[in-house]
């Protein structure tokens, strides 16, 4: 036999072994579990102004201390924000209290009030879009029973929720236990279990209710609705958008207001109400278009196109030239065929009257005075802001 290849085979078994040992002594590893978490039921009408109660809930086979999780919520269902302590605003989320709760909790013998330690952080946004992160912990003691609900989360439905099931996914989720673990050779308490991704749902009813501003200050907005507001009401005025030469955004005046129809509102005094209407789910887009006109149902980041500013010189389509905004659920912007390099767009109303005037114009970017008649084709030599007259054959609603 061989001794010297014995020695080298001993060697390496004891080199294994020792390994091995220090492999398990000090390295500490997440374990997964098939404990999960579920919402319970909740269904929703979109816009209505109630705040809804969304319940976490734990269907687990063990004592746990501690959780973290991240909840997508579907846009248009959004948690209530409350300020804290330190006056910032944090999401509206509570642990379960109420009767079988899993918290442990102290009595007071006087008054049989319930204290309970705990920490409790919840944010919204602050990891991606529609996410709230939350995490619990007791202090280090056991929960008080492997099942359970853990928190509710207080939450609105805008407008513009999808109507009928919308998913709500949880990911990142885990448990903690008071198990010992040797991290770095030392003896600690914690335990983490890593629970599988899920998608849970919530329902949203085929009804909308929104509500409708212009202020009386800029007198211009714009709006899409998912539901039909068959008449306009007295003092509000709304329009599609066309263009048909550079610079210029031609509106053309509505009676009414289609869903998913993005539109421009003008209020001479302003205005401020409220509709409702039916929904039809197969109709729901993201975003809506009626030509050049876009409506933000779902918010968007746009750094491309036109949008309603007051820049000091009246309301008008100023170009974002590259800079980000952030087009909220509801409100439009335009996207012009072409622009020519157009810092705004002059909004000129469109009905077909011809034949009055003969004023020019350059791309809606003023390079002199243009000629102003009124309706009734008299020349007029100081027009008034909130008036409506002939510019180059078009009528015209002069903003500023």
């Amino acid at each position: 036999m061989d001794l010297r290849r014995g020695r080298r085979i001993l060697l390496f078994l004891v080199f294994v072994c020792i390994a091995s040992g220090a492999f398990a002594d000090n390295t500490y590893h997440q374990k997964e579990t098939d404990d999960y978490v579920t919402l319970g039921d909740l269904t929703v009408e979109p816009g209505k102004d109630e705040v809804y109660k969304l319940k976490v809930n734990l269907n687990g086979t063990q004592i746990y201390t501690a959780f973290e999780m991240d909840i997508e919520l579907p846009s248009g269902l959004e948690p209530v924000m409350e300020k804290d302590s330190k006056g910032d605003m944090r999401p509206k989320v509570m642990i379960w209290r109420g009767q079988g709760t899993i918290y442990p909790y102290t009595v007071d013998e006087e008054t049989g009030d319930r204290d309970f330690s705990y920490i409790l952080f919840a944010s919204y946004g602050v990891i991606g879009k529609n996410i709230l992160r939350m995490s619990v912990s007791v202090n280090g003691k056991d929960f008080t029973a492997t099942s359970g609900t853990l928190v509710t989360i207080y939450c609105k439905a805008s407008p513009y929720l999808k109507p009928g099931v919308d998913d709500v996914h949880i990911t990142k989720c885990h448990f903690t236990t008071n198990e010992k673990v040797i991290i770095d050779g030392k003896e600690k308490r914690g335990q983490q279990y890593n629970c599988k991704d899920r998608t849970e749902t919530i329902t949203a009813l085929p009804h909308s209710t929104a509500t409708i501003n212009v202020s009386s200050k800029n007198q211009w907005g714009s709006c899409v609705v998912p539901f039909d507001i068959p008449e306009l009401p007295s003092g509000l005025e709304a329009y599609t958008v066309t263009d048909r030469e550079s610079g210029i955004a031609y509106l053309k005046p509505q009676t009414s207001i289609l869903a998913y129809t993005p539109v421009l509102l003008y209020a001479e005094n302003g205005f401020s109400g409220t509709f409702s209407g039916d929904v039809d789910e197969t109709k729901y887009k993201e975003v809506a278009q009626q030509d050049i006109i876009y409506g933000a149902i779902v918010p968007q980041t746009k750094n491309n196109g036109f949008v309603l500013q007051n820049l000091g010189e009246g309301v008008k389509l100023y170009a974002m030239s590259g800079q980000k905004f952030e087009i909220p659920a509801g409100k439009c912007w335009v996207e012009p065929t072409f622009t020519n390099g157009a810092k705004y767009m002059e909004m000129v109303i469109d009905d077909g009257t011809t034949g009055i005037g003969n004023a020019e114009c350059s791309n809606g970017i003023a390079q002199h005075e243009p000629v102003f008649y009124s309706l009734d084709g008299k020349r007029v030599e100081n027009p008034l802001p909130g008036n409506i007259y002939i510019v180059d054959g078009q009528k015209v609603l002069k903003l500023k």
